[in-house]
């Protein structure tokens, strides 16, 4: 009898994994169990021990620590990702520029957990370059953000809403820097305002999948699916970047 194949994946591939997974386990009899969740968490529990074959991170540090420790013996980019903002649709937000809505004292501005979640990490990545832009002004949104998701002591978010949309109905923030391959729950919500953040600011996510030791070859046929014109279309198809 073969062993179902374990997929650790980043949380924000959910809406685009899941189909891809269940025809992959329909086309080859195989069953695929699947944990999604805070890339930077989910790398922890695979250096703790947890038997995990195919692992799909928002970043590229995660996988690649995987394979400097022995853990990991392939990894490789297969999509790409971008921010953005949602916002509480009053017009004290949505009149201003978003650079100054964001640092308007009177309004909460959350993130994802650095460090834990890759999302908190573009987030911080973008105050970065807000920096270099406005000095000052980076840092004033580092001390102001809210790390209030992706961690380990943080909010869980329910199932079919966004981080954002949470927190923003759930009064515990009124602007969330989160991942563009979201813009298609967030769009048309009469209570949300969303700026995708434009250029030269906005941060192109990386994100890479690792084949861990010892590398199943369903596990590499999953990542080849994932990598073919099909699967790419399908990532394409729910808010995220073609590698082309």
């Amino acid at each position: 009898m073969t062993l179902p194949l374990r997929v650790y994946a980043a949380g924000s591939l959910r809406n685009a994994l899941t189909p891809l997974l269940a025809a992959f386990s329909e086309s080859h009899p195989l069953e695929v169990m699947t944990t999604f969740g805070p890339a930077g968490l989910l790398r922890e529990k695979i250096e703790q021990g947890d038997e995990v074959d195919l692992f799909a991170s928002a970043n590229c540090a995660h996988p690649l620590r995987l394979k400097m420790l022995g853990l990991a013996h392939d990894t490789m980019v297969f999509t790409r990702n971008h921010l953005c903002i949602a916002m509480r649709n009053v017009p004290q937000l949505t009149s201003q520029h978003w650079l100054s809505a964001l640092c308007d004292a009177r309004f909460v501005l959350s993130t994802s957990t650095p460090g834990n979640d890759p999302g908190g990490d573009y987030a911080f990545q973008l105050f970065d370059r807000i920096e270099h832009y406005h000095p000052g002004t980076g840092r004033l949104l580092r001390d102001k953000a809210k790390p209030l998701v992706g961690g380990s002591m943080t909010h869980n978010v329910p199932p079919g809403m966004t981080a954002g949309s949470y927190l923003i109905r759930s009064g515990q923030s009124d602007m969330h820097i989160g991942y563009s391959s979201y813009l298609p729950l967030l769009l048309n919500q009469p209570d949300l305002h969303v700026v995708v953040v434009p250029p030269p600011y906005n941060i192109t996510a990386e994100y890479r999948l690792a084949l861990l030791n010892p590398v199943r070859s369903e596990a590499r046929l999953l990542a080849d699916t994932i990598l073919s014109p099909q699967g790419q279309d399908l990532l394409v198809n729910n808010g995220f970047t073609a590698l082309a």
